[in-house]
């Protein structure tokens, strides 16, 4: 079998459904290890990619599995500069952004003080969205033997004591519970303390029976598993150096996940594969602006929805959508200089990574 078509068919693999029936909808995007190759350098350019495929398509929030900065051996400026320079990627984001601390994120000098300072996040942390519970987690304490504290274990245990009506738990974590090549060893460097952190999920889990996935980074991979009912993601290929064979998850990727009320959908989509040009031009003194969406990404259901389609437009009471797939206008946004961001969102033809499809939506401000 021809390498490239292989690849994509391995794709197809490992994109899956969990099937439990619901019916509220929403969607996140999930990535880790995007940090640059040393300490010099800026984020790698397929981050970049995958922050604007992310940006177009969408969903109601993004969640990063950590590696964030190179960190290692860096000095305080170093780790600065590139704590500045993730932000200034990621600032394109119009929708909540929410980080996982990597070990490469607390190694430099200031390391810890800058994520929390810089990313507004603690080292761990909860959050709900619709019927669904969200748990961020440290897995690199600083220390000769662990990589995590009593204190959060406890906090561990509280929190999902306080999430058992939750249609379903999502956890995040950096350095995996079950290593890629081989399952029965762990990436922690505490073995008791990642065993007794999994016997947690297992015995919360037989009883509540709402731990959906596991999404951990740390190796530069997809991989994904099944442990006692669980689904454990390692999600690490955001744009850090890659030491596996694409046929062994060695490839950048993101991961995008859709819930229905108890009915859980991934699907890993490489970066880069579809494209957004508008004309005549996007500055807001054209009463008409098309969209051309070029789309090569393959879907396991229907057309892909992105929401991200951004018109900048003149000021105006109303407008319409036009063109050849179905779009609608969800919102308005007044700009400071006069003009009106118009965000539409629409459902692409299906596409393929072998075959384009070419998607036209068209803004005009109503007459």
């Amino acid at each position: 079998m021809d390498k490239r078509v292989f690849f994509i068919f391995l794709i197809f693999l490992i994109s899956f459904v969990i099937f439990i029936f619901g019916t509220e909808t929403f969607r996140f995007i999930v990535f880790g290890d995007n940090r640059p190759y040393n300490n010099e350098e800026p984020q790698p350019a397929v981050f970049r990619q995958i922050v604007q495929d992310a940006e177009w398509i969408h969903p109601s929030f993004v969640i990063d599995t950590g590696d964030l900065v190179h960190g290692y051996d860096a000095n305080a400026e170093q780790t600065w500069k590139q704590y500045i320079d993730f932000l200034n990627v990621t600032k394109i984001f119009d929708m909540p952004f929410y980080t996982t601390v990597g070990n490469h994120d607390v190694a430099g000098e200031n390391g810890q003080t800058d994520y929390e300072l810089l990313l507004h996040r603690p080292l761990y942390y909860s959050f709900n969205y619709d019927t669904s519970h969200f748990i961020v987690l440290d897995t690199n304490v600083n220390s000769p033997n662990g990589n995590f504290t009593q204190a959060q274990y406890d906090w561990l245990v509280k929190d999902l004591e306080s999430a058992t009506s939750a249609d379903n738990i999502f956890i995040f974590m950096h350095k995996p519970l079950h290593e890629y090549g081989d399952p029965t060893d762990t990436a922690w460097t505490d073995k008791a303390m990642a065993q007794k952190v999994e016997e947690l999920f297992n015995s919360y889990n037989q009883k509540y029976h709402n731990i959906r996935i596991v999404f951990e980074g740390h190796e530069h991979l997809y991989w994904k598993a099944d442990f006692d009912g669980i689904t454990y993601i390692i999600t690490g290929g955001a744009g850090a150096p890659l030491y596996q064979a694409p046929q062994d998850g060695g490839f950048y990727h993101f991961v995008l996940v859709t819930v229905y009320g108890k009915q859980v959908y991934t699907q890993v989509f490489l970066p880069g594969y579809f494209d957004v040009k508008y004309y005549p031009l996007n500055t807001g003194a054209f009463n008409n602006v098309t969209a051309i969406i070029k789309n090569h990404l393959p879907t396991i259901y229907d057309g892909l929805i992105i929401k991200g389609l951004q018109f900048v437009m003149p000021d105006s009471s109303s407008y319409t959508v036009s063109g050849n797939i179905p779009s609608r206008i969800w919102k308005t946004v007044k700009n400071d200089n006069g003009t009106v961001t118009v965000y539409v969102e629409a459902k692409l033809e299906l596409g393929s990574y072998s075959q384009m499809t070419q998607n036209v939506v068209t803004v005009s401000v109503a007459k």
